[in-house]
């Protein structure tokens, strides 16, 4: 078979298979935001599988995700002493925090690898090893 790879006649080309790796790769990355279950199907992705531009997305929806969590923490945490009132701020940190999510398709459906806005570049220093 090596001399119909070399004129690009084999039934499978690198071409080919840079193409399919790729497509993966920026699925799994919209994957990421879509949801929860979404996330963990890339998370739980072998990292040959999980190519650079989903492995980026999935780093800066971690920390989005945490993110959320804290602000839903601190809204909890805060109910007793603002009252209702703290609802107002929890839910523009998280109207927030779903607009970056939004900004985070659109850069994975580009196949760019840009930081969210306000906390993307967080995600290199708090999550290095991910």
């Amino acid at each position: 078979m090596g001399d119909f790879d070399e004129v690009g006649m084999a039934p499978w080309s690198s071409h080919e298979q840079r193409g399919n790796a790729e497509q993966l790769d920026r699925k799994m990355a919209i994957m990421c935001y879509l949801s929860v279950f979404g996330w963990l199907v890339a998370y739980r992705a072998s990292r040959l599988e999980r190519g650079p531009l989903a492995t980026f997305h999935l780093r800066q929806m971690t920390l989005l995700l945490l993110l959320s969590l804290g602000i839903l923490v601190a809204q909890i945490a805060l109910l007793p002493f603002f009252g209702w009132s703290s609802l107002v701020v929890a839910g523009g940190g998280l109207a927030l925090t779903l607009l970056m999510r939004m900004l985070g398709v659109m850069a994975a459906l580009s196949g760019l690898q840009e930081p969210l806005p306000l906390v993307g570049r967080w995600a290199y220093r708090l999550l290095p090893g991910f």
